[in-house]
């Protein structure tokens, strides 16, 4: 498992992505990405064929993995285990760098993307799944190569490729660790893209930008749900003997009162206050009549990614945890005390209905 470096904010928007010598990767990448969208969405599924398109995928892009990251001094921060994002990032094998750099964070986006998809071909994800991370790619490679100039006859050099586990424990969780990574660096693209369509919202900027991020954003965020997916891609039996006892010796070993959750995980918390004012902006021009019909649209999408995100992770959780309770409920449940009959999968059912509530104002 590759350590995971990403900003100390969980935000990219002091980054300028500057012209460096990681531009030249991701056009590469991108051309593969978009080679591998016309397979997925446009030709017959033959499973043989589409296996043999994601080996020659992953051994295209294999020296994209593990590569050699400077840091100067003091840019790697120090965890601090009393706080909860340190504890989680911690078990996740994240690292946070202070001023973090343009091409640092372009290299740790394309390890960990080059690792999922040097993945993809060992698990059961379904060919739409797998499309929502490659369209997530394609936002993320778009934003990055903004009005570059990068090389078209660049040439990856080969590398030696760090060894994935062999042993079924030790994959289930390097592929549970992986799936966070991804899930970590799409949503602070998304995160930068809502920033950017609320400036644009607010300052009353130009309408095909405003669509133009919201799709970006969207799009990113519907790979986050699509990581779940990877990240789970195994049976409830591994994840019930493997993946939550590991979970729950490092949450002991943290002194924490209560089990993981998404309350601990540092870019959902950003993302979702990007979200927020987003939607509270959006809501007050729609009222105000004074928002465009694309723009709702747009966002609208939005919604149904939002919506459909947590329907997948209850499906996750009911699949995975069955009867049991999350880690975090069980953190709170007192020897002596009355049993709770909520399951983890139920109190995600209500959360999509909270999430149903909070955007109704789009269809009504």
């Amino acid at each position: 498992m590759n350590q995971c470096y990403l900003p100390a904010g969980s935000s990219i928007s002091e980054l300028n992505f500057s012209v460096t010598n990681e531009i030249d990767k991701v056009y590469l990448f991108d051309s593969k990405v978009k080679k591998q969208i016309e397979i997925i969405l446009g030709e017959t599924y033959l499973l043989p064929e589409v296996l043999e398109a994601f080996k020659s995928f992953s051994e295209a892009l294999a020296p994209l993995v593990n590569p050699s990251l400077e840091f100067d001094e003091g840019q790697l921060k120090v965890k601090d285990m009393n706080d909860k994002f340190d504890i989680y990032d911690n078990y996740f094998e994240v690292s946070r760098v202070n001023d973090m750099r343009s091409g640092q964070f372009i290299q740790q986006y394309l390890d960990t993307s080059a690792e999922i998809i040097d993945e993809f071909q060992y698990t059961s994800m379904s060919r739409g799944e797998i499309a929502y991370i490659l369209k997530g790619w394609e936002a993320a490679n778009a934003i990055i190569l903004k009005d570059k100039n990068p090389d078209s006859n660049f040439k990856l050099e080969q590398v030696d490729r760090s060894s994935v586990p062999g042993k079924n424990e030790d994959r289930a969780l390097y592929r549970w660790k992986l799936a966070h990574h991804g899930f970590a660096v799409f949503m602070i693209t998304s995160a930068y893209c809502f920033q950017k369509a609320t400036e644009l919202i607010e300052n009353g900027g130009d309408e095909d930008a405003i669509v133009d991020w919201l799709d970006k954003g969207a799009h990113l965020f519907r790979a986050t749900t699509a990581c779940m997916e990877f990240g789970n891609s195994f049976t409830a039996t591994i994840y019930r003997t493997i993946i939550r006892p590991d979970m729950s010796k490092a949450n002991e070993e943290a002194n924490l009162p209560n089990g993981f959750s998404g309350t601990q995980n540092l870019e959902y918390v950003e993302w979702r206050s990007r979200k927020k004012r987003l939607l509270d902006l959006v809501k007050a021009k729609k009222a105000e009549g004074t928002i465009g019909q694309r723009v709702l649209d747009m966002v609208e999408m939005f919604r149904a990614f939002y919506l459909e995100d947590m329907h997948i992770h209850s499906i996750i959780a009911g699949r995975m945890v069955g009867m049991e309770k999350s880690l975090l409920q069980a953190g709170f449940i007192k020897p002596g005390t009355k049993p709770v009959k909520i399951t983890a999968a139920d109190v995600l059912r209500s959360m999509a209905a909270m999430r149903d509530k909070e955007t109704s104002f789009l269809v009504h």
